[in-house]
């Protein structure tokens, strides 16, 4: 993999989009997992009917957009199955394309860049830990629970996660780290290792521990690991809750993404 310097990110919404594709080797590991390729995106389908266990990733291409819409989509409208598009842009004609086959779109998610060079070191009391956790399956399992039902997923999602991750010949690429205070855990966030710079995903806090500053230690723990392996760039996609945190980290700004759902109605 060849580690890319902040002068090599000149289209930063291509670079975070590559790194995000590097969940794809947890996302074919889902129960009864396919994943193919349409219109020049991504797509994967399984077993379990949640978004993100079910998804896609690019902009359809070819120069009929509602043709290329349709390609991605074929197999998720036969199914039936909800899924989660993540679009390297917001334009409006999108946005409505989406919307007009039953997405929920929301806001323009910030994609945003750092120089690890800059990052902030990791600041702790004496009662918080962080730690790595992907070789603890307790602590995983609390990291994983943490991160997906902080971020709207249901607990039953947990398990087929975990058996995905579980699955991987290289855990090294999708890292997993909780923080503790006075050994309970609060926080988590994953850092993975993909398209030469480190992403930062899952960060989650409970709401007993949210504005403690317990997001913004995992989250900088996590991009510390990565600049420990050798990355000199970080990437995320920021929710709402998260911007200005990871503004304050020291991230800026570079794209906009849509985060588009559609759960099918009985």
């Amino acid at each position: 993999m060849t580690v890319l310097v902040p002068g090599d990110v000149d289209d930063a919404a291509a670079v975070i989009e590559r790194n995000l594709r590097g969940w794809l080797p947890v996302f074919e590991r889902f129960p009864g997992a396919r994943v193919d390729e349409a219109a020049g995106c991504v797509r994967w389908l399984c077993d379990v009917p949640l978004p993100l266990f079910n998804g896609a990733i690019g902009m359809p291409g070819g120069g009929d957009l509602a043709s290329a819409l349709g390609d991605v989509l074929e197999p998720f409208d036969a199914s039936g199955r909800p899924l989660l598009w993540v679009l390297p842009t917001h334009e409006p004609a999108v946005i409505s394309a989406l919307e007009a086959r039953g997405f929920a779109t929301g806001p323009g998610t910030p994609g945003m860049t750092m120089d690890l060079a800059d990052l902030p070191p990791v600041d702790l009391s004496a009662d918080t830990v962080i730690e790595e956790v992907d070789a603890d399956p307790e602590a995983l399992r609390d990291a994983a629970t943490i991160a997906l039902t902080t971020n709207g997923l249901p607990p039953n999602a947990v398990d087929p996660y975990l058996d995905a991750l579980e699955g991987l010949a290289d855990r090294s690429a999708i890292r997993s780290f909780l923080a503790r205070r006075r050994g309970a855990p609060l926080a988590t966030s994953t850092l993975v290792s993909a398209a030469g710079v480190a992403g930062l995903y899952n960060v989650g806090t409970l709401p007993d521990a949210r504005r403690t500053g317990l997001g913004r230690q995992v989250s900088i723990a996590a991009m510390a690991a990565g600049r420990e392996a050798g990355f000199r760039v970080g990437v995320l996609q920021s929710s709402p809750l998260g911007e200005r945190i990871y503004r304050a980290i020291g991230f800026e700004q570079r794209a906009t993404f849509t985060f588009a759902t559609r759960v099918p109605t009985a």
